[in-house]
């Protein structure tokens, strides 16, 4: 009997990386992509294809299809200052936080930094 068990594991994608991984994984879902919220599995699976996690190489499947569920029930999606982006509109949101990230004085607080908004899941875990 073959069981398929889902186990957590925490990955790192670099922050300059993300707005190029949405741009690519909106083109590979083409028209669907305007009207579906962006989610972070959409960013990982992305990720896995482009060869960013080499260590999760083994879920790729030979179609390309990436076996990676990033939230246990569902996909939840993704918001940057308390709003919801489609994976198309969430690559120019991306790049005008590192746009206002690049802005800030080199003197700046770090907690500035820390109260500006930040990619985040929709809902909180329990």
């Amino acid at each position: 009997m073959h069981i398929k068990i889902y186990v957590p594991k925490t990955v790192e994608i670099p922050g300059e990386y993300l707005s190029p991984l949405a741009q690519r994984a909106s083109e590979a879902m083409g028209e669907s992509a305007r009207a579906t919220p962006a989610t972070r599995g959409h960013l990982v699976r992305q990720a896995v294809r482009d060869g960013l996690l080499r260590e999760l190489d083994t879920l790729m499947g030979a179609d390309g299809a990436v076996d990676v569920f990033c939230d246990p029930h569902s996909e939840i999606p993704l918001e940057i200052d308390s709003h919801t982006f489609s994976l198309v509109d969430l690559r120019s949101a991306l790049g005008s936080k590192r746009q206002t990230a690049e802005q800030r004085p080199a003197d700046a607080d770090m907690t500035d930094v820390v109260a500006r908004g930040s990619l985040a899941p929709k809902r909180k875990a329990a």
